[in-house]
């Protein structure tokens, strides 16, 4: 699979966390290769610019929780905080509903909607951002 240039910016922006990361083995070499597949598409489709600046508890979180969901640790507890922050957020949800449906088959598992949850909350807020930053 070709690497796209969307690809190759993520890859090197966040270079350094996912080096610590997959090093203090918190995440393996193949989640953090779907993360950046996963942030680049997510970049693409809504036109955000990722950076360390406004995504790396983004990066972090995706790439710890595909992990998690890769060695078949027990689902995650969401809270009602969180779904009522994103209750509204129909644009960011589906975008992450797809980008997580290509992770379930390549990690041959389910990903919950509790991640899916914590996921989409963490888009919303760089979602937000590009808004305040860009008007």
């Amino acid at each position: 699979m070709d690497e796209s240039a969307t690809e190759t910016q993520i890859a090197a922006e966040f270079r350094e966390r996912l080096d610590m990361l997959e090093e203090s083995e918190q995440v393996t070499g193949m989640t953090r290769r779907l993360t950046e597949m996963s942030m680049a598409q997510i970049s693409d489709e809504l036109q955000l610019t990722f950076t360390e600046d406004n995504a790396a508890p983004f990066v972090t979180h995706l790439a710890i929780a595909l992990t998690r969901i890769n060695r078949g640790d027990p689902e995650i507890a969401v809270s009602a905080v969180a779904e009522e922050e994103i209750a509204n957020r129909q644009r960011e949800r589906d975008a992450v509903n797809r980008v997580m449906r290509d992770c379930s088959r390549l990690l041959q598992c389910q990903i919950s909607s509790n991640e899916i949850t914590y996921m989409t909350v963490h888009l919303c807020v760089m979602v937000d951002l590009h808004s305040e930053t860009s008007s």
